[in-house]
């Protein structure tokens, strides 16, 4: 059974739960339903609040709520387990999400990106980029599917039985963790 959790690059890794799904994140299927954005608490490491802050000018062109009176609003508070949590509207809705004129839940880190040609993996929270996916603590951390992440229409059952990723889960794995991780996560995956 250990063949199905490997451990790659220091990082435990669900193969079973990887292969598992089909993500294309479509903000068309959150139109009149719950989203990402309003389903999880949004927690990043410290480390990563500069990273966000730098690109709050340019998401707060489309979400005007992370500005107060002309100022940037203070939008993290420190949990209890030392990361920094992004606060949510009264909808529980995370401050960077923003809707368009179709009514579809977009993320304004992500916005900001695509209008200024830059990589989201740039601009927003590890976690967020991450998503569908989900590590875990432990010793190694686990690399697997967010429990609840067929509750959202952005994500399927893959339609053939074969043991493979998920072109969009390869993306995502390769720009969070980089090309050796998915080059060993592949190899790991064909010998199963």
């Amino acid at each position: 059974m250990s063949e199905l959790f490997p451990i790659i690059e220091n990082v435990k890794v669900d193969l079973k739960s990887l292969i598992s799904i089909k993500h294309k994140c479509s903000p068309e299927v959150c139109k009149g339903k719950i989203s990402c954005c309003a389903e999880y608490e949004v927690c990043i490491e410290k480390d990563e609040v500069d990273k966000v802050f730098a690109h709050t000018p340019g998401a707060a062109e489309f979400a005007p709520q992370l500005k107060d009176d002309g100022f940037y609003r203070n939008i993290f508070d420190e949990t209890d387990d030392n990361l920094i949590a992004i606060d949510t509207d009264e909808e529980n809705q995370c401050l960077f999400a923003w809707r368009n004129s179709n009514e579809e839940v977009l993320c304004s880190l992500h916005s900001h990106a695509v209008k200024n040609n830059l990589s989201f993996y740039d601009t927003k929270p590890e976690s967020c980029c991450l998503w569908p996916l989900a590590i875990y603590d432990g010793s190694p951390e686990i690399l697997t599917v967010q429990e609840d992440a067929f509750n959202f229409d952005c994500n399927k059952k893959p339609e053939s039985g074969k043991a493979e990723l998920d072109t969009e889960i390869s993306s995502i794995i390769r720009n969070v963790y980089g090309e050796k991780m998915l080059a060993g996560i592949k190899h790991a995956v064909s010998i199963i």
